[in-house]
């Protein structure tokens, strides 16, 4: 039951959330398994980055720069983040209910239908993520990396709620 509510709330989350990308240096990820589909372990790569800005230590025009990537980043998946509600909606895929069984084989075709669209989403975060490393120093890099890696030993795939 949890692995349905789970693949639901992953379909919903990819019509909804642009920040499909593979994990490279920054910890966006999609983890593709034959069973349960696409998993979104984090939100858009900036504002990832932009969450953890105090312990990055981003000068105030670092931050300007990552909205200003991030803004850009979204104006460029809006229009495929609109194709796969389109999708979803074709194929009737309710944000309303509980998954059931029979969604799985829906969801599966969801997943096939919007790959090119999630490839195409990837690029887009990819060139973001990039963009963003440049803006940071040495220093930071490493403090993101470090964040990276502490993430995903407390609990792979999710992240750990930001110090505060």
């Amino acid at each position: 039951m949890r692995t349905r509510l789970a693949l639901l709330a992953i379909a919903f989350g990819v019509a909804l959330t642009p920040a499909l990308s593979w994990a490279q240096v920054m910890p966006t990820r999609v983890v593709r398994s034959p069973n349960a589909g696409l998993e979104l372990s984090d939100g858009e790569p900036i504002s990832y980055v932009l969450e953890h800005s105090d312990v990055l230590d981003l000068t105030d025009a670092q931050k300007e720069s990552l909205m200003d990537i991030r803004r850009w980043l979204r104006q460029q998946t809006a229009p495929f983040m609109r194709q796969m509600d389109s999708v979803r909606e074709y194929l009737g895929i309710s944000l309303e209910r509980r998954v059931q069984r029979e969604d799985i084989e829906i969801l599966q075709r969801f997943q096939a239908l919007t790959q090119p669209i999630t490839d195409s989403i990837r690029f887009y975060n990819d060139a973001a993520r990039g963009e963003a490393r440049q803006l940071l120093d040495s220093a930071q890099a490493v403090r993101l990396d470090s964040l990276v890696v502490v993430e995903r030993r407390v609990s792979p795939g999710r992240r750990p709620p930001p110090d505060r």
